[in-house]
Formats: C-alpha cells, sequence, structure tokens
C-alpha cells in the first residue's frame, strides 16, 4: 500500500480529478470517528463543509452501513447521494427488493428475539434491527476474543441463511443474494455516467469496494493493513480533511501546499458560502 498524501498519491490524485469520478466515502470509521456510542456520531463540522464544497463540484456518495433513516440526519444534506444498509438501500434499489429483505430480518429478528436474545444479552452483545439487515454488536462484551465466531456459529441457525460480513467488532447480517457496498457504489457511479469511482473507508465491510474489478479508479483505506485491496491508505482518520481539501483545490486549480494563513483564509470563504 501507498501513502496517499505522498508525492506519488498526491500526483494519482491530481490525475484523479482531471476525469469523471464518482468520490464516494464510508461514515463511520472515515467521515466520522468511530465511538463506543453509536448514537453520538456525526459529520464535525469542518468535514461537513469541506464536504459540501467537493459535492458542489463533483458527484459525491457516503456508502455505509448504517440505514439511510440512521445516515441521513448525521450528514445534513452534505453530499445527495446516500446507500445505506451495506448497499441494500440504494436509490437505484427496487422497492421488491427492499420488501424482500424486510420480510427476512422480521423472520430473524423473531428468532433472536425467542431463541438467542438472552445467550446475546449474557454475551455482552447487542442485536441492531435495522429494517432491511441485523448487526450484532459486540464491542462492550466483556469477551470479545473468539466473539466474531461464535456469532458466526449462532448465525446459522437462521432460515434462510444470512449473508454474513464481519466488521469492526460486529457481524452485519444481510439477506441471501445480497452483493454489498461493492456493487451498489459501482452500480451508481455507471447510473451517473461516471467513468470510475474514488473510494474512502475503514472496515473490512469496504473491501467489497476496494476488490471491485470494474470502475474503481482509486481505493484509500483507513489505516495501513497488509491484507487489504486498497492501494493507498491514510495514517489516521483525522487525515480524510486532508484529502477533502486537496481535492477542491486541486479541481479549482487552487495551490495544494498553502501555508497555515492560506489554508484559514480558504477555509474562511468556504464557511462564508456555506449555509
Amino acid at each position: 500500500m501507498r501513502y496517499v498524501l505522498s508525492e506519488e498519491g498526491r500526483r494519482a490524485l491530481r490525475t484523479l480529478t482531471t476525469r469523471s469520478i464518482l468520490y464516494a466515502f464510508d461514515f463511520d470509521g472515515t467521515l466520522a470517528g468511530i465511538s463506543p456510542d453509536r448514537g453520538a456520531v456525526k459529520l464535525s463540522k469542518p468535514i461537513h463543509e469541506w464536504l459540501s464544497e467537493l459535492a458542489r463540484r463533483v458527484p459525491c456518495a457516503i456508502v455505509s452501513g448504517r440505514a439511510l433513516s440512521d445516515l441521513m440526519p448525521r450528514v445534513n444534506g452534505a453530499v445527495p447521494y446516500l446507500i445505506g444498509n451495506h448497499g441494500l438501500e440504494s436509490p437505484l434499489t427496487p422497492p421488491a427488493a427492499l420488501s424482500v429483505a424486510e420480510n427476512v430480518c422480521q423472520a430473524w429478528m423473531k428468532y433472536v428475539d425467542i431463541e438467542l436474545a438472552q445467550s446475546l444479552k449474557v454475551a455482552g452483545v447487542e442485536v441492531e434491527n435495522k429494517r432491511y439487515s441485523l448487526t450484532f454488536h459486540y464491542r462492550r462484551a466483556d469477551e470479545s476474543a473468539g466473539m466474531s465466531k461464535r456469532l458466526l456459529q449462532l448465525c446459522r441457525q437462521l432460515t434462510p441463511a444470512p449473508h454474513c460480513i464481519v466488521g469492526k467488532a460486529s457481524v452485519n447480517l444481510l439477506s441471501p443474494g445480497s452483493t454489498g457496498k461493492g456493487e451498489a457504489a459501482w452500480a451508481l457511479m455507471t447510473h451517473l455516467r461516471q467513468s470510475g469511482l474514488l473510494f474512502v473507508g475503514d472496515d473490512v465491510t469496504d473491501e467489497q469496494v476496494f476488490g471491485l474489478t470494474k470502475g474503481l479508479a482509486m481505493g484509500i483505506r483507513v489505516g495501513k493493513h497488509a491484507d487489504s485491496r486498497a492501494k493507498f491508505y491514510l495514517k489516521h482518520q483525522g487525515e480524510i480533511e486532508d484529502i477533502i481539501r486537496f481535492l477542491i483545490h486541486r479541481i479549482d486549480r487552487t495551490p495544494e501546499s498553502a501555508g497555515p494563513d492560506d489554508q484559514r483564509a480558504v477555509q474562511g470563504r468556504l464557511e462564508g458560502s456555506c449555509p
């Protein structure tokens, strides 16, 4: 993997800004920091303003594991395109497909409430019902080591068998046939008639996008990971603002290596233009 804010990475980003690209981002751990309190997570004011500025110039999307009803107020209109539930909730998803996923999820939840609720509670696992999918969160579990394997074993009891995606301290259950974030991001890119996709993510669930064999122009992972299929990486989540700001400068053809005073001046202009 190559550091995306190195000179080599910056050259690659400059090349992208000359093409018709869909700029897509994961939410938790990418645009916003990871928190044990999922309900408190939202975009910081600077990220919201910079992301809004980028979306005024180029097509932008957020592709998240959160349900759309949960994601929308946290994004607060920063970008026009939102994909939730690991790709299930997309502007392009047929209503019939959502209806099937909802019925499957209801059946799983009924079984969980009757057969698994007590054992999950004892283990410190929280079940999140996202209407079209379920997520088992074990960040607060007393013994998290090996928890994902234990949860995957429990998932085998569900009918129909779920498509399971292991994330950070979580196991996500999608309806059979769900293709995940990768296909949803690619479909939106194609629908918007863009020639390529830039995607920034931080989790195992984002590897579905990084592993696309078609359309992916650049994959950037938050945190260097030897097994990731992303070609570039950020050192930490705080650098996402640097990436967005760099892209805006390149699209506008303004200086990329502005000093602190120049950056504050640009920030002030952007803040003045934001509602």
